[in-house]
């Protein structure tokens, strides 16, 4: 067995500054659409936070695999953050992060969210069968 993992800690102020200079454009470049549903639905303090957390799970996610954003055709919307009926996060991979992770031989991932003091901080761990 084989472990990736990465980990990515974003300034909410910078987050906020981003959705509040570029509106939309920095939000559908950076998330899916479910993600902006879920996020959107929750009062502002709120929504920043969860905006935030998710950015930095894709940063998070894109180091495990060794590709950052951006490069190598992935782009922020290939990761994407889900809740199951808990209200646990997952990680779902689309397009050329997942061509990656399937390419590593990933079997299965894990990713931990959270955010305090105006930071938001991501965690996410990736399984490989060893080759």
């Amino acid at each position: 067995m084989r472990i990736y993992s990465g980990t990515d800690i974003t300034d909410l102020k910078r987050i906020a500054k981003s959705i509040t200079s570029s509106g939309d454009a920095f939000v559908l470049k950076c998330f899916t659409e479910d993600e902006i549903s879920y996020c959107r639905s929750l009062k502002e303090s709120r929504m920043i936070e969860s905006f935030g957390a998710r950015f930095a799970a894709k940063e998070a996610a894109s180091k495990a695999l060794g590709t950052g954003i951006m490069t190598g055709g992935i782009s922020l919307t290939d990761f994407e953050i889900t809740r199951d009926d808990r209200g646990c996060p997952h990680l779902v991979l689309h397009g050329a992060a997942k061509q990656r992770a399937d390419q590593l031989g990933i079997t299965d991932m894990s990713v931990s969210l959270s955010h305090d003091g105006g930071y938001a901080v991501a965690y996410v761990c990736m399984l490989a069968e060893e080759k």
